[in-house]
């Protein structure tokens, strides 16, 4: 016994699992994936299906399942037709053939119909009857475009909830195709669907063409492999579902299907609180159901809007803080909300030095910041920060070992750039993580709690290494640090080491996936001089503004290091003697004065 992949699997497994989906090129996506859901934040749109391979995968690091279909079928419980090869390539039984105009219309149809508003001549013209021996079960016979009789449905006109049996049910092993083909007009470039027989009866009834019905009810498509070249005579197809609260069926599935079809869906509104068509031409009449089709809306494509729809944003407006450095402000504009921007450069060159530098800047204005220190131990990051921030006329030098080192002043100005920067600066602590989350996971949960607008991640080396491989995850870390800022609207800066081998075009230059600096909204490089303490910064990608410094325009912006702070700065910023917010930072004193004028109690 063996299983033969079929690509209509796939979709129904999507159904099975009750899924939305989308399809871009093989690839059938998942809005969640049905082996982890997301995880706790729900991440959307992780997981797909190769719909040629059945091959299978969610980009989720903490889940990253992967295999073939079958594996994924027995992980979700769903049931598999497996058989020989032979059994497995479809073929369908031949009904005897009768013409449609040799069949004996019955009084038992005619009269059902009529019930429900199908005039009679319809109930003729679709060859509707009933079983010889059993006037209550309406025979409903599905001819093809050659007019071959392909299937037949049979309804229980008696049949009520709780009996034994079924409502409905169609000619086994028969070749499933949409009802009433044989009668639609090819000149007509429109094809009308709906999800039940009696349905497209009725807009029949009510002078519309080409109105079919899907044979099986809302939840099979296989009629859409063996109807594919009749749809292709078709440019617009109209869904006339079912209205189940307002969501109309079949829309999502044929939608996903038939992607180069004009598809448009019958308003809700419409409706008018009915269930479907036949509803509405018993209770509204013939006119509803013409309404009906002519306000039928296009279905837009996902993600997909009109340019007027967006609604205009002055830049200057949107949410930044300025990084402290002119030149750069002046180039970016600052850094914005939801921006993904990259700090290259070589190791042990300074660039964690300048992004400590700009975290200062952004708790100066009161942005709650967030830093993510790979490489160095928390109190070095600490370490650095006081230094950058008490500036140098606040430091004292003195001797160890023969190197000069600096610190604080007294103890006041420790506990004043502590007070500061408490409630505004956070950083990820060293230590294990909970079970199943990645250091990004941990970022992500502490930008949303903490109301972070600014994030420092510090580097992207370190963070991905948890996942498939350092290389392998680059790409999907930076994916989804992107997806972060935008979704969370906050600034993300991400140190990133460079190449070995250098190339002209300095976005390439960053060590890793090219996918790093292709998400990015902006690439900056900070790099040494050959003159002590000096450097420059280049920008290599402004996406925002286009305009870039760099060594091969002679526009690079040069900078001045002071080791003893640790405080880079430029010829428009010299932030050598910049005073911060701390110096205004005063404890409160307590009040040691006798309570009234002369000690008595003030009542």
């Amino acid at each position: 016994m063996s299983y033969l992949f079929k690509q209509e699997d796939v979709f129904s497994l999507a159904d099975f699992v009750n899924a939305e989906t989308k399809q871009k090129g093989i690839e059938l996506q998942f809005k969640h994936c049905p082996l982890c859901n997301g995880g706790q934040h729900g991440d959307k749109w992780t997981f797909s299906i190769n719909i040629v391979t059945g091959q299978f995968k969610c980009q989720r690091s903490t889940c990253g399942k992967q295999g073939g279909f079958i594996t994924l079928s027995k992980e979700v419980g769903f049931p598999l037709d497996f058989g020989t090869k032979e059994s497995l390539t479809k073929t369908y039984k031949r009904l005897p053939q009768i013409a449609l105009q040799d069949i004996i219309i019955r009084d038992g149809a005619v009269e059902y119909l009529k019930n429900r508003g199908i005039p009679e001549e319809i109930t003729r013209k679709y060859g509707i009857t009933t079983q010889k021996d059993n006037p209550n079960i309406v025979c409903m016979p599905f001819y093809d475009w050659n007019g071959e009789l392909t299937m037949i449905k049979y309804r229980n006109t008696q049949f009520k909830k709780g009996d034994n049996g079924s409502k409905e049910w169609v000619s086994r092993d028969t070749k499933p195709i949409l009802y009433g083909i044989q009668n639609v007009n090819y000149d007509n470039d429109t094809l009308i669907i709906t999800e039940g027989q009696i349905d497209s009866l009725s807009l029949t009834a009510a002078g519309i063409e080409n109105a079919v019905s899907v044979p099986m009810g809302k939840n099979n498509f296989n009629w859409i492999n063996t109807c594919w070249d009749f749809l292709q005579h078709f440019t617009k197809i109209i869904i006339f579902g079912d209205n189940e609260n307002g969501q109309i069926t079949l829309v999502n599935e044929i939608a996903q299907k038939l992607k180069r079809h004009q598809i448009s869906v019958v308003r809700a509104s419409d409706y008018q609180g009915m269930k479907d068509a036949n509803d509405i031409l018993r209770n509204y009449g013939m006119s509803a159901l013409v309404q009906a089709v002519n306000n039928a809306k296009p279905l837009q494509v996902d993600r997909i809007i009109s340019l007027a729809d967006i609604k205009s944003v002055d830049i200057s407006e949107m949410p930044h803080f300025s990084t402290g450095i002119a030149e750069i402000d002046t180039l970016t504009g600052g850094f914005f909300e939801g921006q993904l921007i990259i700090l290259s450069g070589k190791r042990g060159e300074g660039k964690s030095t300048l992004a400590s530098q700009i975290v200062i800047e952004a708790v100066d204005q009161h942005i709650p910041t967030l830093v993510y220190s790979g490489e160095l131990p928390n109190y070095q990051f600490k370490n650095w920060v006081d230094l950058q921030s008490a500036g140098i006329d606040n430091l004292i030098p003195h001797l160890s070992n023969g190197r000069e080192y600096f610190t604080m002043k007294n103890d006041e100005i420790k506990e004043n750039i502590n007070e500061w920067y408490r409630d505004l600066l956070y950083i990820v602590d060293d230590g294990e993580l909970p079970e199943g989350e990645t250091e990004l996971d941990l970022i992500e949960t502490a930008i949303y709690r903490h109301k972070i607008k600014f994030c420092l991640v510090d580097n992207l080396m370190c963070l991905a290494e948890y996942g498939e491989g350092i290389y392998q995850n680059q790409g999907k870390v930076v994916k989804k640090l992107k997806e972060i800022a935008t979704a969370a609207k906050c600034t993300i800066l991400l140190v990133a080491h460079e190449r070995k081998m250098q190339s002209s075009d300095l976005s390439d230059n960053v060590s890793g996936s090219s996918d790093i600096t292709n998400r990015a909204d902006a690439v900056l490089r900070y790099a040494r001089s050959s003159e002590d303490n000096g450097g420059y910064i280049e920008v290599a990608k402004n996406r925002l503004f286009g305009t870039l410094a760099r060594v091969a325009s002679k526009n690079q912006i040069v900078t001045s290091f002071d080791p003893a702070s640790r405080r880079i700065s430029t010829e428009k910023s010299w932030n050598m003697y910049k005073v911060y917010g701390w110096v205004n930072q005063t404890k409160p004193k307590e009040n040691l004065q006798p309570i009234g004028d002369d000690g008595d109690l003030p009542f």
